[in-house]
Formats: C-alpha cells, structure tokens, sequence
C-alpha cells in the first residue's frame, strides 16, 4: 500500500483524489524596517506559511467539489500528514489561482461529464 493511501489529504474531512502533483513551500513572513539611527530591524512575524501547488486529474464530480472549495469565502481545514512528526497537522487554507481543462475527448466517459485537469494554490491564512 502507498504512503499516499495511508495518510491521504484532507479537505474539509474529504479524502481527495491522489495528485498529479503537490510541491510545498514553507516561508518565513517578516518585516523589515529601518531605524532613525538607520540599523535595520527584522520582526519575524510567522515561521512555516505554507503555499503548496497541487494539480489533479478528475472527474465532474470532482470537479464541482474542487470549484466549490475555490469559490468558498470561508477558511478550508486542511489535513496533510507530516512525516517530522508522524502526525496529521490541520492548516486554516484558502484555494486561489484555480484553472480547470476538459481532458480532450474525454466528454463521452461514461458516469461522468467528461475528465478535467485542474490545478491550483493552496495558500495558508
């Protein structure tokens, strides 16, 4: 069994398709000012903001749930299994930058409305 189907990610408690593909970025948030005197002074106002990119193959169903997420005005939880601490760890996210694709002749699959390449941004609040 893969890693992936032990510890799935989780959106709002939703187990999600296994991605494409899911590349994450921690950043350090600061703010840099300078002085009178003019010494710089850095305020690290957060450690580990994660952005990830992730893209999916789907399905409509799919689909209208990815849609749904990207177009809520409200905080996603956000559940992606840590390895450090062999844990879940739950991020307040939002979804931004959401493309989907009709999977060239694929509107004739049957259940389904056609297969859709979707791609986005998860970014943390």
């Amino acid at each position: 069994m893969s890693k992936y189907n032990d510890f799935p990610i989780k959106i709002n408690n939703t187990s999600i398709p296994v991605p494409i593909e899911w590349s994450e970025n921690s950043e350090v948030v600061e703010n840099a000012n300078t002085t009178e005197a003019g010494t710089d002074v850095i305020d690290v106002l957060r450690v580990d903001k994660l952005t990830v990119t992730a893209s999916f193959n789907v399905s409509s169903a799919w689909l209208a749930t990815f849609k749904g997420w990207a177009n809520s005005t409200s905080a996603l939880s956000v559940k992606i299994y840590d390895p450090v601490t062999d844990a879940y760890v739950e991020r307040s996210m939002r979804i931004r930058n959401f493309v989907s694709n009709l999977v060239q002749y694929s509107d004739n699959t049957s259940g389904t409305v056609g297969l859709w390449n979707i791609s986005f941004d998860l970014i943390e609040f």
